[in-house]
């Protein structure tokens, strides 16, 4: 079977947003197969994680890419390497800020912003030792 790769324009589906935040758009110059991607989303565990993912391995696969000049022209493909890696370290800024929203409650007994949630003790026995607390 012949490894496909789609992009639908809009689309709230996991795999088109990673193709866009890595802009593998292009149905005549695919980056990567549809298999490809969604195995990205299944070790990344999200959008932004697979799209950086996906962004460090172009950066990998231009890498053994060289610079050269010919006939007067000049190619500078170690550009890409670091167009790939910023882009990489981009995507990864907004995975990691995206992810840590929130990820604990506080204030679960309504007046403490130092105890999180997994720290109160609901046990309606329970009591609260105050020592080394002052009133």
């Amino acid at each position: 079977m012949a490894a496909t790769s789609t992009y639908t324009d809009n689309s709230t589906a996991d795999l088109d947003r990673v193709r866009l935040e890595i802009q593998d758009t292009d149905d005549q110059r695919w980056l990567f197969t549809d298999n490809q991607i969604n195995d990205l989303l299944l070790q990344d565990g999200n959008v932004l994680s697979a799209a950086a993912h996906a962004a460090e391995l172009m950066a990998a696969r231009v890498a053994r890419e060289y610079d050269f000049s010919a006939d007067g022209a000049s190619f500078s493909r170690s550009q890409q390497v670091k167009a790939w890696g910023m882009l990489a370290i981009n995507l990864r800024r907004r995975a990691n800020a995206s992810f840590n929203v929130n990820n604990h409650v506080t204030r679960i007994d309504g007046y403490s912003d130092d105890i999180r949630s997994d720290e109160v003790n609901v046990d309606s026995d329970a009591t609260f030792d105050r020592s080394g607390l002052v009133d």
